[in-house]
């Protein structure tokens, strides 16, 4: 908002410099003054005008030189249009804001603009907000809540900025937490459905399989016999999962419709658990993963070795299990690839 002002403001920097007759920089940039319950811009042009001073071979403190340009050159300074005082300080020309000022300009525009503020022109660019995220087989809670509403607002911004918005969805609709659902309802409420609410009721289930596996160590084991049943593909436990996880589904979209909530694509792990372990084994055979799994380790990728980088930065990204079982990185890897699809 402030473009014009601070290149006129630069203009009359440049005629100061040239008055009095100092090194005129390329380009006079502006930054945010970093200080607090202040709001404005500085520039280091004086800086950079001193410097050049001293390369042409001027004996001069680079530092006291630029404050000593920055208070010339405010000297020389008509007041700037838009900004309530200007400063000289530590090299640096600072110009401040008065935020009354401001507030009234913005009021202003809004009122000019209408429903056409802060409309940008069409981009030909995409962005993809991923949001919302909520898991199959729990309860859509507030902090998913607050995760649908703030995303919901980004996307409005972004797409009014004029970019061609998609905003996208990744369920959890499998993991741990659906196994241990699935085995307390096999084993506890086989051939029950959900009254009411949905959500509220996929929930409950949930929350009793934790207590009844805390309370009770061997039904961890039984509840892993389940993740078995799945990792092979078990057709009677796959048509129980897909029907129980259709209740949760239908019980976010009347989230979704209460909110106003549309969503243009919908990513579901269930779907990136399977090309993410066929990822893992072209990593391994490419050389850019380690197996480790033979020594009772992971499947890693060791990021400062293959960036090069000798000071510790990344470190190493597991993106498998000891075990063979996946991690959230197994599925980021085909997700971020379905993204670009």
């Amino acid at each position: 908002m402030f473009d014009q002002e601070l290149e006129s403001a630069a203009q009359s920097i440049r005629q100061s410099l040239k008055h009095l007759e100092v090194p005129i920089p390329d380009q006079i940039d502006w930054m945010p003054t970093p200080f607090e319950g202040q709001w404005g811009f500085g520039t280091n042009a004086c800086f950079q005008a001193a410097a050049e001073e001293a390369r042409a071979g001027k004996k001069v403190n680079v530092p006291s030189r630029a404050q000593e340009i920055a208070e010339n050159v405010l000297n020389d300074l008509s007041p700037i249009a838009g900004f309530s005082r200007t400063e000289a300080e530590k090299g640096y020309l600072n110009l401040y804001i008065e935020p009354t000022q401001y507030a009234n300009r913005v009021i202003d525009t809004v009122l000019e603009q209408s429903e056409n503020f802060g409309r940008g022109d069409p981009k030909k660019q995409r962005v993809m907000v991923e949001y919302s995220q909520p898991n199959t087989h729990k309860a859509f809670h507030v902090g998913h809540l607050r995760n649908v509403i703030l995303g919901g607002a980004m996307s409005n911004i972004i797409e009014f900025a004029g970019y061609d918005t998609v905003r996208a969805n990744y369920i959890g609709d499998i993991g741990w937490h659906v196994i241990q659902w699935l085995w307390c309802y096999l084993e506890f409420h086989a051939g029950e459905e959900p009254k009411g609410d949905r959500t509220r009721w996929m929930q409950d289930i949930y929350t009793e399989a934790i207590k009844r596996i805390e309370d009770n160590p061997k039904y961890e084991a039984e509840a892993r016999t389940v993740f078995a049943r799945w990792e092979n593909d078990d057709t009677e436990l796959k048509q129980i999962w897909e029907k129980t996880r259709n209740w949760s589904l239908e019980g976010f979209n009347e989230i979704y419709e209460i909110l106003g909530e549309q969503f243009d694509v919908f990513f579901y792990e269930s779907e990136v658990e399977k090309p993410g372990k066929v990822l893992v084994e072209e990593l391994i055979e490419q050389g850019l993963a380690v197996d480790e799994r033979s020594i009772g380790g992971p499947v890693v990728v060791k990021l400062d070795e293959i960036l090069g980088l000798e000071k510790e930065t990344y470190r190493v990204l597991v993106i498998l299990r000891s075990d063979g079982t996946s991690l959230y990185a197994t599925k980021d890897l085909p997700l971020a690839i379905k993204k670009f699809q």
